[in-house]
């Protein structure tokens, strides 16, 4: 029971043949019922935020102090990882607010720049005893109408990115958005398939709200470790709100609230045994 580094728990999903939901944090309803859908399942989870969201909770120091309490109360195994860190100070931050795992986002950047900055990060997360992961290639936004294939992870930049940086797993481009998809997914297995027999690290996919199951599956097979989800339960949450809306007083916020607590709940489990029940 406790928080543990997220390369650490990755590699015991790998060895299993799953991948584990890294789920966004925004408040501590959806905090808890991450924790009480990982005590349900018996599946360790990866509890994570960008500092868009963790500000809104305070800071990096609020919520790791959220995670830790509901980690305890509830006996999980678990991570906690900033998703798209945007700066040096973003990942010292986190580092300092006991983090076990940090993400500096620098895709956007040609590749010298990228592992420039990611190797100066990794350092920092390391003498932490903090695991680190880098993007290579970029994982677009639907909902910008940016095209999924427009930067792919390269093969031949692959290992000597993971060289060069330290990283110790690495988000890939194979096809995935970040958001709503703008037409039908598809992800480049066989992409994703050379990038995984390139390296040994575990390999994470950015994007998985909206991505057909057997695609999931297959890259799971394949090598992808922990698969990112935002959309998915930030939208089961506000249909339970509407839910309560159409059926509840706000002025009673404990009953109000139990709706969207509830398809938190519902959503999280369903993911967390879509990426551990893999046929």
């Amino acid at each position: 029971m406790g928080l543990y580094r997220m390369d650490t728990l990755m590699r015991q999903a790998r060895s299993k043949g799953i991948a584990l939901g890294a789920f966004e944090c925004w408040e501590s309803l959806n905090i808890q019922n991450i924790a009480k859908a990982s005590q349900f399942t018996g599946v360790p989870v990866i509890f994570q935020a960008s500092p868009a969201e963790y500000n809104t909770m305070g800071g990096a120091d609020a919520l790791a102090n959220m995670v830790k309490f509901y980690v305890n109360k509830y006996g999980i195994d678990a991570a906690l990882h900033l998703d798209h860190g945007s700066t040096i100070e973003n990942v010292e931050e986190c580092v300092k607010s006991g983090f076990t795992s940090v993400m500096l986002d620098a895709s956007t950047l040609v590749f010298a720049e990228n592992a420039a900055i990611s190797a100066e990060a990794a350092k920092i997360a390391h003498a932490a005893d903090c695991s680190f992961e880098a993007e290579l290639g970029h994982v677009t936004g639907g909902d910008s109408g940016s095209n999924a294939d427009s930067a792919l992870t390269v093969p031949a930049e692959v290992v000597e990115f993971v060289k060069i940086t330290g990283v110790d797993c690495l988000a890939v481009s194979i096809g995935t958005v970040h958001g709503d998809y703008r037409g039908e997914p598809k992800l480049h297995l066989d992409l994703l398939a050379e990038i995984a027999s390139l390296v040994d690290i575990p390999l994470v996919l950015h994007g998985g709200s909206g991505t057909p199951i057997d695609q999931l599956h297959a890259a799971i097979k394949l090598g992808i470790a922990k698969i990112n989800i935002c959309t998915d339960i930030h939208k089961a949450f506000l249909r339970g709100i509407e839910e309560a809306r159409a059926t509840l007083t706000p002025s009673v916020p404990g009953n109000f609230y139990i709706p969207p607590s509830k398809a938190l709940f519902d959503k999280t489990v369903e993911m967390i045994k879509l990426f551990s029940e893999v046929r």
